[in-house]
């Protein structure tokens, strides 16, 4: 067996590399395990014997985009920074990588695929959207715990949060591919958290912006 220096991607990583390449390019169905194959520089049997089939690449390249992301999320949260910095940093990060030309194809394809393979598209879910709501729903218990928020349901508030951030119109744009428009609007990231915070912070709360006073008590 060839040995593989170190720096250098395995036949594995090489493989979901392409594959990600050829899908996003392609489209799933104009997409070839053959040509994903060349492209990684592997033969069909070194693929297959890391992947059943298109659909298992597929969802193994969903994974891998959204651990991506979540491992970026996971430093973000982590901060020391104030609360509305943190959230201000966050709600870019989402922002970003939701209205990114990967994110937006991926998703796409993974829509057309739901009738074929409903379990990858529960999986697109659970890996990101899921797992990001979770990761939010703990920062925002911690800072409430710090008495920064008011006390109230964390996964709510996280709900809250990303609706804010991420918004129908955002969503509307990304499956379309309209995304150019939203892009520029950076106002609304700011917005976004101001209006959050109009919510769930408490006055005079460290972290928080004397421009955000909480409306609830």
């Amino acid at each position: 067996m060839a040995k593989i220096e170190a720096g250098q991607p395995t036949h594995r990583e090489r493989i979901l590399n392409a594959a990600a390449s050829e899908f996003l390019a392609s489209g799933f169905e104009k997409t070839s395990t053959a040509e994903i194959a060349r492209q990684a520089k592997v033969s069909k049997r070194e693929l297959y014997s890391h992947f059943a089939d298109k659909r298992a690449l597929l969802a193994a390249v969903v994974q891998d985009l959204q651990a991506q992301m979540g491992e970026r999320m996971d430093d973000t949260w982590a901060s020391q920074a104030p609360l509305e910095e943190v959230l201000l940093t966050s709600a870019k990060v989402i922002q970003g990588f939701i209205l990114s030309e990967r994110f937006g194809n991926l998703m796409r394809i993974v829509a057309a695929e739901f009738y074929h393979s409903p379990g990858i598209a529960q999986q697109f879910f659970d890996t990101g959207p899921g797992a990001g709501r979770k990761a939010t729903a703990r920062y925002l218990k911690e800072q409430m715990a710090l008495g920064n928020l008011r006390k109230a349901n964390a996964m709510q508030a996280a709900d809250d949060f990303l609706d804010l951030v991420i918004g129908a119109q955002l969503m509307t744009a990304v499956v379309l591919g309209q995304t150019e428009a939203i892009k520029s609007k950076t106002s609304r990231i700011r917005h976004s958290v101001e209006t959050f915070l109009s919510i769930y912070a408490i006055s005079g709360a460290n972290g928080v912006a004397a421009s955000a006073p909480s409306i609830r008590k």
